[in-house]
């Protein structure tokens, strides 16, 4: 009870000290940091704990500081995890930074996949019709019975 009452009012000093735009900083990144405890959802919608209180915390001791939002991002992805030894990095994103290789690659992707679909379809349609205009040109009879209907010609002339 007395290590939460610490949390709150550590958050609300640093809270305080906080300009409108900062305020407003601290949400976006509480947004698109993942809550370390169980990467269960972004701190912002996470419930409280000593974990994702002391991210908060973090979050806005650096904007305080005067560390951009891609600084305070950097900050959290090259923090160590303690289960593992090594940095979390972009796995304590919630969405991946556009502006970055794996970013890029996401988002792209989508776009990359849907236009080899279309051609995919385009060239399965254009062998469909295909097929069917030489289905169409192509006799129907077999050649013993062209053969007989030649004979059978042959005779009457």
């Amino acid at each position: 009870m007395l290590a939460g009452t610490a949390f709150t009012q550590d958050y609300e000093f640093y809270n305080k000290k906080l300009t409108p735009d900062q305020k407003e900083q601290a949400i976006y990144l509480e947004k698109n940091i993942m809550a370390t405890c169980c990467f269960g959802g972004p701190i912002y919608m996470h419930g409280k704990n000593q974990i994702t209180e002391n991210a908060k915390i973090t979050i806005r001791r650096l904007l305080i500081e005067g560390k951009t939002t891609d600084q305070v991002l950097d900050h959290f992805r090259n923090s160590i995890d303690p289960r593992t030894g090594t940095p979390y990095g972009n796995r304590i994103l919630a969405s991946p930074k556009a502006s970055e290789t794996v970013g890029r690659v996401s988002y792209w992707m989508v776009v990359g996949f849907a236009v080899i679909g279309l051609a995919l379809l385009a060239l399965a349609l254009k062998k469909f019709k295909i097929q069917r205009a030489k289905k169409n040109t192509t006799s129907e009879l077999s050649p013993d019975t062209l053969q007989k209907i030649e004979s059978e010609l042959s005779e009457l002339s």
